[in-house]
C-alpha cells in the first residue's frame, strides 16, 4: 500500500469485503486516529500495524471476524493487549531496536480469553517491564506495595511491610533495571526478596546450610500451600555485589514427585551482604499430605555466594478464612503446580519450573540443572501445547490457548529475544 488516505474512515469503508490481507504499518495510525469501524472486512485474515505509534490493541481488532494473524511490531508505546480474537493464530510483538533507551514505555499486560484458538505468541523482551508486567496465565509482576493485603494474609506472609520502601536492581534477559521490592507469580509459585539476614518469625522449622527435610505431620487440615525461606550472603564484596537467585528444588520423596524452580529474575544487586529469599508453593492434597517426606534442596548458581539457611512452614486451610477466594485468579492459571505441567517433565521425571526455557529462542543446554536431574535430560514431550487459562468451549473440553513448539531443545514461542 502506497499510501493511506486522510480519511480514515471513508478508507476502511472503501476496502473490498473479500480483503485477506491488509498492511497499515508505518503509517502514523495512534489510537485516536484509527478507523473505527472495520465490520466490512468480514474476510480479512492478516492485519499488519507494524512500526505506529498504538499504545492498546485497538477495540475494532477484536470485531474481526476471521482474524488469524495480527502484526503489531515495532510498536514502542505499547502497553496492553487485551483480549485478542479468538480465531487469532500467530501475534507478533516483536521489536528490532538495539537500544533499550528508544522505549518510553513498556508493554505490561497480555490477556487471552479461555476461549482463545491455538497460538504462536511472538514477541521481544524489550517491550515487557522487568518491574511491572502480566502474560495471562504464565507470568505476573508487581510492587509489593500494590499487592492487596488479604492476598498476603492468604499467603500466611505477615510482617513485610518494611519490603515496601526497600529497593534493588534486578537483572533478566532485556537488561537491568532498579525498581521497588517486586512480587512475582509462575507456575503456582509466589515469590520475593529482599535485602538482609533474618527470615521472618513465623518460619520456625529452620536448618543452617542449603537443604532441609522433614515429614509432614498428620491434620485434619488440608495442605494448601508451602513457605520456603532462604538466605544467601555474599562471600566477598570487593569481587560482586550481585546475587544470583539459586535454584530451588522440592522434593516429595512419598509420591515420588520433584519440582525444580528456576526464578525468572537472574541477578539481583544489593548495598549489603544479604539476601533473602521468599517464596509460597500453592500445594494441595495430590501434591503434599500428612505423612508425606519433604526433601528441599537449594543451589547457589555463583562461587561467590553461599545458602546461609533455609526454613519451611506448611499453610493449611482453615489457617485463613476469607469470605472470597483471593488465590481464585491465580488458580485459574492452567500450568502451575497441581495443574498440567505434563511440556514441562523432563524424561528423568522432574518438573522443570523455568519460563525462559520457553521464552528465548535458543539451544541452550539443560546440563545446568545436575546435580538436580540426571545427566543430558530432555523433555518428556518433542511439542510442547500450553493453555495459560483453565478454560472450557461450550463442549465442555479443555481448549488450548497458546501452542510452544519446541524442536530441538528450543522453543519458537518467544518472548525474550
Amino acid at each position: 500500500m502506497e499510501s493511506i488516505p486522510s480519511d480514515l474512515k471513508f478508507f476502511a469503508t472503501s476496502l473490498p469485503s473479500s480483503l485477506i490481507i491488509l498492511s497499515l504499518a508505518g503509517t502514523n495510525l495512534s489510537d485516536e486516529s484509527f478507523p473505527m469501524d472495520f465490520s466490512c472486512l468480514s474476510m480479512l485474515k492478516e492485519l499488519r500495524l507494524d512500526n505506529n505509534p498504538i499504545v492498546s490493541m485497538l477495540h475494532i481488532v477484536r470485531s474481526l471476524p476471521r482474524l488469524e494473524k495480527l502484526s503489531m511490531e515495532n510498536c514502542e508505546r505499547l502497553i496492553s493487549i487485551a483480549h485478542p480474537p479468538c480465531t487469532l493464530k500467530v501475534l507478533s510483538i516483536k521489536s528490532y531496536s538495539s537500544s533499550l533507551t528508544d522505549y518510553k514505555n513498556s508493554l505490561r499486560k497480555i490477556i487471552f480469553d479461555p476461549e482463545m484458538s491455538p497460538l504462536n505468541l511472538l514477541g521481544a523482551s524489550k517491550l515487557l517491564s522487568p518491574t511491572s508486567f502480566e502474560i495471562d496465565g504464565m507470568i505476573k509482576i508487581q510492587p509489593m506495595a500494590g499487592v492487596e493485603k488479604n492476598l498476603l494474609h492468604r499467603l500466611g506472609w505477615k510482617n513485610l511491610e518494611f519490603t515496601r520502601e526497600r529497593r534493588l536492581g534486578t537483572y533478566t534477559t532485556r537488561g537491568s533495571e532498579g525498581s521497588q521490592t517486586q512480587m512475582y507469580y509462575e507456575f503456582g509459585i509466589f515469590s520475593t526478596f529482599f535485602e538482609g539476614k533474618e527470615m521472618p518469625n513465623w518460619i520456625r522449622r529452620r536448618s543452617k546450610g542449603p537443604s532441609i527435610s522433614f515429614t509432614i505431620p498428620s491434620s485434619p487440615k488440608k495442605v494448601h500451600g508451602l513457605n520456603f525461606c532462604s538466605v544467601l550472603t555474599l562471600l566477598s564484596l570487593y569481587r560482586t555485589r550481585f546475587f544470583v537467585l539459586p535454584k530451588i528444588k522440592i522434593s516429595n520423596i512419598t509420591k515420588n514427585r520433584t519440582w525444580i524452580y528456576d526464578h525468572y529474575i537472574e541477578r539481583v544487586k544489593l548495598d549489603g551482604k544479604c539476601l533473602t529469599l521468599l517464596s509460597h508453593w500453592m500445594f494441595g492434597p495430590d501434591e503434599m499430605k500428612g505423612g508425606d517426606q519433604i526433601a528441599i534442596t537449594v543451589i547457589s548458581q555463583s562461587d561467590y555466594q553461599l545458602i546461609k539457611s533455609c526454613g519451611v512452614r506448611l499453610v493449611y486451610d482453615d489457617e485463613t478464612i476469607e469470605e472470597e477466594d483471593v488465590l481464585g485468579y491465580y488458580k485459574s492459571w492452567n500450568h502451575i503446580i497441581g495443574g498440567d505441567l505434563s511440556s514441562f517433565q523432563l524424561t528423568t521425571g522432574e518438573y522443570i519450573l523455568d519460563n525462559l526455557q520457553y521464552m528465548q529462542d535458543t539451544n541452550k543446554s539443560y546440563s545446568c540443572y545436575p546435580p538436580f536431574t540426571n545427566d543430558d535430560p530432555s523433555y518428556k514431550e518433542s511439542g510442547l501445547k500450553l493453555s495459560p487459562k483453565r478454560g472450557l468451549n461450550k463442549s465442555g473440553c479443555n481448549k488450548i490457548s497458546i501452542t510452544y513448539m519446541i524442536t530441538s531443545g528450543y522453543a519458537s514461542f518467544e518472548i525474550f529475544q
